[in-house]
């Protein structure tokens, strides 16, 4: 029989998580990157959903290091690899608790030109992970897991983003025994709003992300994570950045006034002359 998760490990490190995450440096979505440029990001995220007929809880610990690129403006492709770890909770007294496995994982997104409305555009795309989480009798959890999104992006100032929107959670795996048949698995829930903060150091092409998702089904035990929801927090930094718009100004504008001025000194050089 496996042993039970251990209560309240997976709160205490959500908590620790975020106090950790107020000392990284501040987050670059699609739209401050350009063509050449290239994003080097880590995250960490906890993930939970009901999964088979039984809606069985069941949570991840997800740990990934990625690297996106920009081949043209407003789209960024981004590939990497994690590691995934897969818990069941006990049926009939037995639990599943799996050890760290590799998790490649991919994904574009795009953002759309802030032509209309200067700070705000929508942004969209997909991302996908294979699970691969396998414990000590030789039990194995894998699939693909996909999440496509579609959402409103806002830039109140330069250094922060808010996104909201909805988002897909699919899960189409398998469980393998050490002998035996497999048998398909899928979550139960599928749509979940979700809601991320990004703070941003233009100078220097930092960022820090703070994203959470809940599907309909939101269960208030949280004391083996979060369960129909995910809470993460990411944080990278860009190789090389582009101003907000890629059209350059006629006229660079450093102050409000130098229009004015600007005017005032071509009339007092008439004047003169």
């Amino acid at each position: 029989m496996e042993r039970k998760p251990n209560k309240g490990t997976a709160f205490r490190a959500i908590a620790l998580s975020a106090v950790l995450a107020l000392g990284a440096r501040a987050a670059a979505p699609v739209e401050d990157m350009g063509p050449q440029s290239l994003a080097l990001q880590y995250g960490l995220s906890f993930r939970g959903q009901g999964i088979t007929r039984s809606d069985i809880p069941s949570h991840e610990t997800i740990h990934s290091l990625s690297l996106t690129y920009a081949p043209v403006f407003y789209v960024s492709l981004e590939a990497g690899l994690g590691l995934d770890r897969f818990d069941v909770d006990a049926v009939n007294s037995v639990a599943f608790r799996g050890d760290y496995g590799i998790s490649p994982l991919f994904g574009a997104v795009f953002s759309t030109p802030d032509y209309f409305v200067e700070w705000l555009r929508f942004s969209g795309g997909a991302r996908f992970l294979y699970l691969n989480s396998k414990d000590e009798k030789g039990f194995r959890y894998s699939g693909l897991i996909s999440s496509p999104f579609l959402g409103i992006l806002a830039s109140p100032s330069g250094y922060i983003d808010i996104e909201a929107g909805g988002r897909m959670h699919l899960m189409d795996g398998s469980m393998e025994g050490p002998s035996g048949p497999n048998q398909p698995f899928a979550n139960g829930e599928d749509f979940r709003g979700y809601l991320s903060l990004t703070v941003k150091s233009p100078a220097d092409g930092a960022y820090l992300t703070f994203d959470m998702d809940m599907s309909p089904g939101l269960d208030a035990d949280w004391s083996h994570g979060p369960q129909e929801a995910q809470v993460g927090i990411s944080f990278g930094t860009i190789l090389g950045s582009r101003p907000r718009s890629p059209e350059p100004r006629e006229i660079p504008v450093y102050f409000p006034a130098y229009p004015e001025m600007k005017d005032k000194q071509d009339q007092m050089s008439k004047e003169i002359e």
